[in-house]
């Protein structure tokens, strides 16, 4: 894997992070806003996490990618 496809990759994971965190959160006020009846959520929003552990797997993923294609010297 060369250094500008790491870079690329490595650029891609705030987007990623900013992207998931984006929709969980709109999926959780689009769901508060839209009960179903009298039916209330009681959790707290969790959007932050889901966007973490996303963003977790794609980073342990370019990881294992960089250590199968590395470079030949």
């Amino acid at each position: 894997m060369s250094k500008k496809t790491r870079i690329i990759y490595l650029c891609i994971a705030p987007c990623l992070f900013l992207l998931s965190w984006y929709i969980s959160h709109r999926m959780y006020t689009d769901y508060l806003q839209n009960g179903v009846g009298n039916m209330r959520y009681a959790g707290e929003e969790r959007s932050f996490m889901y966007a973490s552990v996303f963003t977790g797997i794609y980073l342990v993923a370019f990881f294992v990618i960089r250590d199968l294609y590395k470079d030949k010297e």
